[in-house]
């Protein structure tokens, strides 16, 4: 009985010191809603684009968890907190909706809710990726200088779309996990994640043109360094999947931006929708379909095609095309170039009986355009008529 009593009044002293508790937690979320519910909403004057941009509220919460989900199991947001998000109003805050993790408002957000503005944030910011990219491969320093002051006065116009960044992540931490990346998808998540950050810095920083410029430059020359260590750990560029990649040229070794990538041996790129393998070496080899050819002459691969790396030709007919027009038995393909122009060189035989008794095999060559498909020549035997099947 004694027992029980001391039990009873442990459990009351227990509720006793709880109560306080769950009151000040209770008075602290309603003021928390409170000083939501009364901010000031944003201010602006409604333009066309922002008209028409209106009429898609309905679907922001779509393309928000659409573009930035990451996992599709969490019960909390603490769950998500390993997800990088864009510093931009809307998007900035790694949140679990519907046992989804999305980059949101976050659950108690600094400033209200705005659909519209929410989505012409996003748009800015899209439009400000699409300045540093242009930038990554300008050359012209004039028309650098232009796109960075249009990059800046963008900034400047929308600065209340940039908030400063929920949680600061090191870029020393983002770049040794692009390092570690084993594969592809996981190297280009990283590298998504430091394009982000970029663009983190320069939308919450008060920076100059100068201290911008230093940025992108000090940006581009890591995401080179990034780049040429992993494909160089792999042996391997896919062209289509390797973004940060837009152009190689394939000799005895691959060249990409002036720099020589000794240890890539697999170029990969989709052509007329067939994939086609190329490995530099001494003769250049193109795979394709089963079909093998040796190139004498160096290779370009940009924008899924390939090209004569000296004359900028390009070279719309593949082997595999070649091989289905050729009836004989191919020995043997070569891509060379003659009077400056990329040519196959096909060296094929056919079997038959020489006046329908005799065994034979008859070497019939070819020369076929590798830019459009034409028969330049084609080389038989003067008494070839003689043979028959």
């Amino acid at each position: 009985m004694r027992s029980m009593q001391k039990t009873v009044l442990v459990l009351i002293l227990i509720i006793a010191l709880l109560l306080p508790v769950i009151a000040l937690a209770q008075q602290r979320s309603l003021e928390r809603r409170e000083t939501t519910a009364t901010a000031t909403p944003f201010e602006f004057n409604e333009t066309e684009i922002e008209a028409r941009l209106r009429k898609e509220e309905g679907k922001v919460w779509e393309i928000l968890e659409e573009k930035f989900i990451k996992i599709k199991n969490c019960s909390r947001d603490e769950d998500c907190l390993h997800i990088f998000c864009p510093a931009v109003i809307g998007g900035d805050t790694p949140m679990c909706v519907e046992g989804r993790c999305v980059c949101g408002p976050g659950r108690f957000p600094k400033y209200p809710i705005n659909a519209t503005k929410i989505t012409i944030c996003r748009e800015v910011r899209e439009k400000m990726k699409e300045f540093v990219e242009k930038m990554k491969e300008e050359k012209n320093q004039s028309r650098m200088e232009e796109l960075l002051n249009q990059l800046v006065e963008l900034r400047e116009r929308n600065k209340e779309c940039f908030p400063r960044p929920a949680r600061i992540v090191p870029f020393i931490a983002l770049e040794s996990a692009v390092k570690k990346a084993q594969g592809v998808d996981e190297f280009l998540e990283g590298m998504k994640n430091l394009r982000e950050e970029l663009l983190n810095n320069i939308t919450s920083q008060n920076l100059t043109g100068r201290e911008l410029a230093q940025v992108i430059k000090e940006y581009n020359e890591k995401r080179k360094e990034l780049v040429k260590e992993f494909v160089q750990k792999i042996h391997e560029i896919n062209m289509e999947r390797m973004e940060e990649i837009k152009e190689v040229v394939v000799a005895r070794h691959v060249k990409w931006e002036n720099e020589t990538l000794f240890n890539v041996t697999r170029i990969v790129v989709t052509v007329n929708g067939k994939n086609i393998t190329i490995e530099p070496g001494d003769y250049v080899t193109i795979s394709v379909e089963g079909v093998v050819v040796k190139s004498i002459i160096p290779l370009k691969v940009k924008n899924n095609t390939i090209e004569d790396a000296d004359t900028n030709q390009t070279i719309r007919e593949t082997p595999d095309r070649i091989r289905a027009r050729i009836r004989e038995q191919i020995r043997e393909m070569k891509l060379e170039r003659k009077e400056n122009k990329p040519v196959y060189i096909v060296a094929a035989a056919k079997r038959g009986r020489l006046l329908g008794i005799i065994p034979v095999n008859v070497s019939v060559n070819y020369e076929i355009s590798a830019t459009d498909g034409s028969t330049i020549k084609v080389n038989r035997p003067w008494w070839s008529f003689l043979v028959i099947g």
